[in-house]
């Protein structure tokens, strides 16, 4: 088998050598599968095919001008630039057997709407204090006490009118915690003026609310102010609550 494939080969190659040799001799031959390009002045060179020129097809159509149109302007009639109006009012309403016509002006004319703007001031009344029912309203302030401080607890004031003047000849009714119940006139401490008057509360300090009252007589104890409640805070800077009765009216 291997000399039979050693001839083979053999054989092929004497064939392939031989190949070559005839390309080398004439390369332009069929063998060449790839012949070079021709030289010049070579008779193998293939001449170009002629190249036959048609003639250019003249066309034997006419042009014929358009004929050209003339055009006439006829000129429009004037309009008149006044309207007229060829509206006919119709007949109003028959009124005892004549018929009356509307004027065209009627017709034409347009109403004037006059619009009149009438600002009106709008003032929101404030209201006025309520007057008290009574005759004397209080104001209250805490504050130490000028002579006591940590072993006394009360509360003193004054009455005045309505020119601001003290007044003395009512009586103040104070009440509350500790089974307090005590009237005083106005006008029996000095220390606060001529309707000056003073109630000590406790011997020290205690956090608690008393009631306070000025009214006209003992006897009577008719009211002439609210109730005033007296919120003593404990504290021996604020061992006095100053009640001031002013009179309102």
């Amino acid at each position: 088998m291997l000399n039979f494939l050693a001839t083979v080969f053999l054989a092929l190659s004497a064939v392939s050598l031989g190949w070559g040799v005839v390309i080398a001799v004439n390369p332009y031959g069929p063998l060449n599968p790839f012949p070079p390009a021709p030289l010049a002045g070579s008779e193998n060179i293939e001449q170009p095919a002629p190249v036959v020129l048609m003639p250019t097809p003249t066309s034997t159509r006419e042009l014929t001008t358009p004929a050209t149109e003339t055009v006439t302007n006829t000129p429009m009639p004037a309009l008149d630039a006044t309207p007229t109006n060829t509206n006919t009012p119709p007949p109003s309403p028959t009124r005892g057997g004549h018929s009356e016509s509307t004027p065209l002006a009627l017709l034409t004319s347009t109403p004037t709407v006059t619009l009149t703007l009438t600002a009106t001031a709008s003032v929101t009344p404030r209201p006025s204090p309520t007057r008290s029912a009574f005759t004397y309203t209080a104001s209250i302030a805490y504050q130490v006490h000028p002579v006591q401080v940590c072993d006394w607890m009360g509360v003193a004031g004054t009455v005045t009118d309505l020119q601001g003047r003290l007044r003395p000849g009512t009586f103040v009714h104070v009440w509350g915690l500790g089974n307090m119940d005590q009237i005083v006139a106005a006008g029996d401490s000095s220390n606060y003026g001529a309707s000056g008057w003073e109630v000590r509360l406790a011997r020290a300090q205690i956090v608690g609310a008393w009631m306070v009252q000025l009214i006209a007589s003992p006897e009577s104890r008719i009211p002439l102010s609210d109730v005033y409640t007296i919120s003593m805070p404990g504290d021996c800077k604020k061992n006095l609550a100053r009640v001031s009765f002013q009179q309102n009216h």
